[in-house]
């Protein structure tokens, strides 16, 4: 069996809307966390991380991987007469790299959900300030705008004026002050995300010394947060659902230093997609295979025959990248983890708790096992916070084996 015979409506659980945290709690490491080994559970705060993890027999450190992507104010509103006004929300670039896309000057072209998009008449120019947006196609769902402005500003400091931070769907409030700050993570580094690696928003400063102390070397990976991680599955199986691609980049002596053979800690389902994207593209040059400019959803379960290990596989990758004279591997992974995938990479999990019949809770199922019904079925006794302002898990990543 793989992923394609999955139906959606068996990764379910009653979410009362109550229980979807609106607000983020103070300080971040104050959120609750639900630990789980593979046998028990227990509940603590996030500050405890540094019991919790030695509690999961990690006593000398290891790689603490941690997505340094920084959301960007993806929502433009452009007047429309009397009516309520256009809304752009921004999603990717039509071609180029998202980091390429916050560093354009004067014009832009980029996928755009548009809402009142019937209300927008071929051939109308928007205008807010001295941004422009004309409409040049479709794609999908999805709209191609071209925009154009005057002055030397980039795409992203041009959002950072003129546009809103794009909260969850979920979230049915206004932007506060408040989330400019605790809507990112303090290690993030470079902008390109429309949502926030919400993991990582449990952390703090001091946390992260703490954990370094441990032993646990931070280690940073970009994968750039697309609108498609809330996307729902709307299909029965899972066969008839496109993944979402989302770009990742991450520097060939990243990849060197993570086939050390040291536990590899993932802070997000966003790591966690990056680590295993990584483990695929190894593969493939380690089998001597051309390297593939992106990851599709179903590469793991293409590949046949033997399979190399973790080490030999990013060994492979970080050669094939150097050899192709590159620094790093970037590009869009739509790769989908979700029973009965086994984790390649990831020794240990930190995540929030997801959405019934998503994609990340597939990614949950496929890192604990079929328990994770039991898990969040505790969390919801215990009066744990949902989503991505809610509280946090922590999971050692079970053995294939074990969940046979």
């Amino acid at each position: 069996m793989d992923p394609r015979q999955l139906r959606i409506a068996d990764f379910t659980y009653d979410l009362p809307e109550e229980r979807i945290a609106q607000f983020a709690v103070e300080p971040r490491d104050a959120a609750k966390l639900l630990t789980f080994d593979g046998s028990r559970m227990g509940s603590a705060c996030v500050a405890d991380l540094p019991e919790a993890i030695r509690a999961m027999g990690f006593h000398a450190g290891g790689h603490l991987v941690l997505n340094e992507t920084r959301v960007v104010q993806a929502r433009l509103f452009f007047p429309r007469g009397e009516g309520k006004p256009f809304e752009l929300f921004y999603l990717h670039p039509a071609q180029g790299s998202v980091e390429q896309a916050m560093a354009a000057t004067g014009r832009l072209v980029a996928a755009c959900k548009v809402r009142y998009s019937k209300k927008w008449k071929p051939d109308q120019v928007l205008t807010v300030d001295r941004l422009h947006a004309r409409r040049v196609g479709f794609e999908a769902d999805t709209s191609l705008v071209e925009f154009t402005w005057e002055g030397p500003e980039t795409w992203s400091e041009l959002l950072a004026h003129l546009g809103q931070l794009p909260l969850p769907p979920y979230m049915q409030r206004r932007v506060v002050p408040e989330d400019q700050e605790r809507y990112q993570t303090v290690f993030a580094r470079v902008e390109g995300s429309v949502a926030a690696p919400t993991a990582g928003l449990h952390w703090t400063a001091a946390l992260l010394d703490t954990m370094a102390a441990e032993g646990w070397n931070r280690t940073p990976v970009r994968l750039h947060v697309g609108a498609g991680t809330f996307q729902p599955v709307s299909s029965e199986r899972m066969a008839d659902h496109p993944m979402h691609a989302e770009e990742l980049h991450v520097p060939v002596d990243t990849i060197r230093d993570l086939a050390d053979g040291r536990p590899i800690w993932a802070v997000g389902t966003t790591a966690a997609r990056t680590l295993e994207s990584l483990y695929w593209l190894g593969c493939e040059a380690w089998h001597g295979r051309p390297l593939p400019s992106s990851v599709d959803q179903w590469l793991p379960y293409h590949t046949s025959g033997f399979l190399p290990s973790r080490s030999e596989a990013l060994m492979a990758l970080a050669t094939a990248l150097e050899q192709a004279g590159k620094t790093a591997f970037t590009g869009p992974t739509a790769v989908l983890i979700a029973p009965p995938y086994a984790l390649r990479v990831v020794d240990v999990l930190m995540t929030n708790f997801h959405q019934p019949q998503s994609t990340l809770l597939l990614l949950v199922a496929a890192a604990i096992g079929p328990r994770w019904k039991e898990v969040y079925a505790y969390a919801l006794a215990e009066d744990y916070r949902f989503l991505s302002y809610g509280d946090a898990c922590l999971f050692m990543v079970q053995d294939p084996a074990a969940l046979a």
